[in-house]
């Protein structure tokens, strides 16, 4: 469990997306994708993968719980940039346009609204595909729902 959350806090993952993030100001989309897959994917997979750890899960639910979160992770990570743009700031729980005060490139700059929601909804679906196969009660596929509609 230790390597698990070492690997997901550590240089290969949200510390080293902290520091594309602070050093070299992400532009692109491929850039910030890469930065949010760092930093939020790998915490959300941290969580996942020590969940498959301590219930004896092999290298299959690994995989699966890695993909989950990687995708869930964007979802969460998109909406959280328009929400930032078009949320209600009470509910949001931080001041709306923090991220473009504080001059980063969201991928609202770079989707736009509409194209966010789309990849909103192909990164949820992706991450249900991702555990399909072991989420019997749905609710993994509920959880990636919720969060790809919530408001706050």
């Amino acid at each position: 469990c230790g390597r698990i959350l070492a690997a997901a806090s550590g240089a290969d993952g949200m510390v080293a997306g902290q520091v594309l993030d602070t050093l070299h100001a992400p532009r692109t989309e491929a850039e910030v994708t890469e930065v949010h897959r760092l930093k939020t994917g790998a915490m959300i997979a941290g969580a996942c993968c020590l969940g498959v750890a301590a219930a004896g899960g092999g290298e299959d639910l690994m995989a699966a719980a890695r993909g989950y979160a990687q995708e869930l992770g964007l979802a969460f990570q998109i909406r959280d940039d328009m929400l930032d743009v078009c949320g209600d700031q009470d509910a949001f729980g931080k001041p709306i346009g923090s991220d473009a005060e504080e001059g980063k490139v969201t991928f609202v700059d770079l989707l736009g609204l509409e194209g966010c929601g789309r990849a909103v909804r192909a990164h949820t679906e992706a991450a249900k595909a991702a555990v399909a196969d072991f989420d019997a009660d749905g609710f993994l596929a509920a959880l990636a729902d919720s969060l790809a509609e919530r408001n706050k």
